[in-house]
């Protein structure tokens, strides 16, 4: 399976070029206005649920008649059912992966969008004690079923999450679980994730592939 790995597109349509048979996007799909930063989820959500009303025409025009697998991120107000919902109602095959386990064809996918906080401002933002806990959930659900790809809004920590200021802002509780809470044979073969739009890029941790595609897009052959 050949997947475009997109993320932090922030209400843009990147060019999606080459052969692919699936879109993957690890979060911060929408766009923001200034009720972001006072504040304000409630009127943020009815502003990106109506930007998307406005772009589904856009949107199968981008997607080129393939899927779409998501997880939102912490620029998302959106409720993730209602965006899977309307993107369904217009004939777009549109799969939420939030905090849980999807098969999609001959692969299996989980997502999580939480990540560490920041202000307090964000969607998905979690202090250690919440982070732990979603975690929890997430490392359960591994050592059940085999899920071979991961996608994540929040980067592992120290893999491919530095700023222009050099700070690590990626998830060390996400880290620590891959590496010692879930079983060695039950470790996700890829991660996928965004956040980070200053170390875009591909590289390995502990055998696990990992793409960043914030800002920017990949392709990952399966």
């Amino acid at each position: 399976m050949r997947i475009y790995h997109v993320s932090d597109t922030h209400g843009y349509f990147p060019n999606l070029s080459g052969a692919f048979d699936v879109v993957v996007h690890s979060g911060d799909f929408f766009p923001n206005k200034p009720y972001l930063h006072n504040s304000n989820s409630v009127k943020e959500m009815a502003f990106q649920m109506d930007w998307l009303g406005n772009n589904i025409a856009m949107l199968k025009k981008w997607l080129r008649g393939k899927d779409i697998l998501f997880i939102l991120g912490n620029h998302d107000f959106a409720h993730n059912a209602l965006v899977e919902q309307a993107l369904n109602s217009e004939g777009i095959k549109a799969i939420s992966l939030h905090d849980k386990i999807v098969r999609y064809k001959d692969l299996t996918f989980y997502g999580f969008p939480y990540i560490p906080p920041i202000n307090g401002m964000f969607a998905y933002e979690r202090e250690a004690p919440e982070m732990h806990k979603e975690v929890d959930n997430m490392v359960e659900s591994f050592n059940k079923d085999y899920v071979d790809i991961l996608v994540s809004h929040a980067p592992l920590y120290r893999v491919l999450d530095l700023t222009r200021g050099n700070s690590a802002i990626g998830s060390s509780v996400i880290s620590s679980a891959i590496d010692y809470k879930i079983d060695k044979n039950m470790r996700p073969s890829v991660v996928l994730h965004g956040h980070c739009h200053e170390s875009h890029g591909i590289t390995m941790y502990n055998d696990i592939l990992v793409s960043n595609a914030a800002s920017t897009a990949h392709i990952i052959e399966i």
